[in-house]
């Protein structure tokens, strides 16, 4: 399924909110897994794609799309480094809430994706996968300021 493919963002995504899909619902991913067709084609076009600067690009996004994706993580980025600030004034300056700062940015970035990457997913995949990265990343970031500590 993946031999015809090249890595890139869109299908590490894939990939994961995929597993994450089949786990949820197995009865319903595996019939459309079934049915899916190579994407041998969209691989040809890829140098043409690149060459006019149009390799970011995805044909089922509208302009909407973007729009909202850009105002949540512009959103989301300032309302969670607004509470992060306050974790600081309230807590301190030290290396564990200094540590969390990457996580507004982060989180909003996994946030967008709902309007993006994960569009076409259904709302438990989306929940599990933004949910889930977003408590990976804290759990990485804080003990990175634990062991600095």
């Amino acid at each position: 399924m993946l031999a015809g493919r090249r890595f890139s963002l869109r299908t590490a995504v894939d990939l994961v909110a995929g597993a994450i899909d089949s786990w949820l619902h197995p009865r319903d991913t595996l019939a459309a897994a079934v049915a899916a067709a190579p994407a041998h084609a969209e691989e040809k076009h890829m140098l043409s794609r690149i060459l006019r600067l149009d390799c970011a690009t995805n044909a089922n996004l509208s302009r909407e799309d973007h729009r909202r994706s850009g105002v949540a993580m512009i959103g989301w980025t300032l309302v969670l480094t607004l509470a992060w600030m306050g974790l600081r004034v309230r807590f301190g300056n030290t290396t564990v809430i200094e540590s969390l700062s990457p996580m507004p940015f982060l989180f909003a970035t996994l946030y967008s994706m709902r309007y993006t990457y994960l569009k076409e997913r259904r709302t438990s995949v989306k929940v599990v996968f933004i949910g889930g990265f977003t408590l990976i990343c804290a759990a990485i970031l804080l003990t990175a300021g634990w062991i600095n500590a």
